[in-house]
């Protein structure tokens, strides 16, 4: 299983980011092989970049297509809200913010240990694996 990141959905949506031909490739070619996992998070995050730089009408269109991904969507539930603020406090120091404590809530509670991001401030965690298609 591997938890997948927003950046790397905005830059595969978003064909003019000069990470996009990258990340597409490599999302391709992962994509119905490997059990993805997200949380409600990365969804309205992505949402958001894509209604604010693509326009609405693209933007919703581009995250129907995306809603019809099969991944794997757990319940943000209040265990893993008292996980994230947890991991939140041990991390923020080292650059993690809140959106981030709950992926690594969610990557921790469901035992995922690969993490497909392009954000720097994950590479300093150690129980977790990063995969950045741009820069490995």
């Amino acid at each position: 299983m591997l938890f997948i990141d927003s950046n790397i959905w905005c830059y595969y949506f978003d064909k003019s980011s000069v990470e996009h031909a990258t990340i597409a490739s490599y999302l391709d070619m992962i994509l119905g092989k490997k059990e993805i996992v997200l949380n409600h998070f990365i969804i309205m995050e992505l949402a958001h970049y894509l209604i604010k730089n693509l326009g609405p009408l693209v933007g919703k269109e581009k995250i129907e297509i995306f809603l019809g991904f099969p991944f794997i969507l757990p319940t943000f539930d209040h265990a893993l809200l008292l996980t994230s603020i947890d991991l939140l406090a041990r991390y923020g120091p080292q650059g993690i913010g809140g959106r981030d404590a709950t992926i690594l809530a969610t990557m921790k509670t469901l035992g995922i240990k690969q993490l497909v991001t392009h954000d720097k401030a994950f590479r300093k965690i150690d129980f977790i694996d990063i995969i950045d298609p741009f820069h490995d």
